[in-house]
């Protein structure tokens, strides 16, 4: 990808953010800083913007809440993920449980930085081969384009039961029991899929709403939907949950 890609830069620590700019500026020239934070609330200034490609985060800020616990209030941010942290203690909770790309441990290299940022571009690869197949009109508001290793599937959106977010990945499950595990995070697909069929209930399912076959209210709000899964409702989202739904 040779086009400009837009970063912030969350970092508390001068030297270490003088350190990145200085090897993104050197080495990585289609990389433009538009953004910087050193704090929780410049952190919040910046995702309200949500403007940037890429968000270089570094995950202890000083504050009562880490960069990630933030980060998880703003479902709608759409940039990649590349973690910078001093310590390697939070890389197994953030790998399996939040969508970034890479985690990196400083000092920062141009060696680490330059394979965080090949795996994000094989990433914005594929998000623009499935623009390629929009543009062209063969991709329709009733499917949706599925990369794999060697192909792109092609399925019909009515055929799936929800999506659930499995780490920095995704899996799609199907109304015939099969499911689909897809290298792409699913704040990727909530922007895809239409919203007026698709709701993000949770920060870890989107649900089909016409899959629904019941809510109940035991234990949490959950939705019941066919093939006997449920799936809970963020106490968060209940009220928008209602309102799409119309429900008084």
């Amino acid at each position: 990808m040779s086009s400009i890609l837009k970063a912030y830069i969350i970092e508390d620590n001068k030297m270490s953010l003088e350190i990145l700019k200085e090897l993104l500026n050197k080495y990585f020239p289609n990389i433009t800083v538009i953004g910087e934070a050193n704090n929780e609330k410049e952190l919040i200034e910046l995702l309200l913007n949500n403007s940037a490609d890429i968000i270089f985060l570094d995950i202890e800020l000083g504050g009562q809440k880490t960069s990630l616990d933030i980060l998880k209030e703003f479902e709608n941010i759409k940039a990649d993920i590349i973690i910078t942290s001093s310590s390697k203690e939070y890389a197994l909770k953030v790998l399996n449980e939040y969508n970034v790309t890479s985690y990196l441990i400083k000092p920062l290299d141009v060696l680490s930085l330059r394979k965080a940022i090949l795996n994000l571009n094989n990433k914005l690869d594929d998000k623009f081969k499935i623009r390629q197949l929009e543009e062209a009109g063969k991709i329709s508001e009733q499917v949706l384009a599925l990369p794999g290793i060697n192909k792109i599937e092609i399925i019909n959106i009515n055929h799936i039961l929800y999506v659930e977010a499995d780490g920095k990945y995704s899996r799609f499950f199907f109304e015939d029991g099969t499911e689909k595990f897809v290298s792409k995070n699913i704040g990727i697909y909530q922007s895809i899929l239409p919203p007026n069929m698709f709701f993000r209930i949770h920060h870890k399912y989107i649900l089909n709403i016409t899959k629904i076959d019941s809510i109940h209210k035991n234990d949490g709000l959950y939705c019941h939907i066919k093939g006997g899964k449920n799936l809970p409702i963020a106490k968060r989202r209940i009220i928008e949950f209602r309102n799409f739904l119309n429900l008084e």
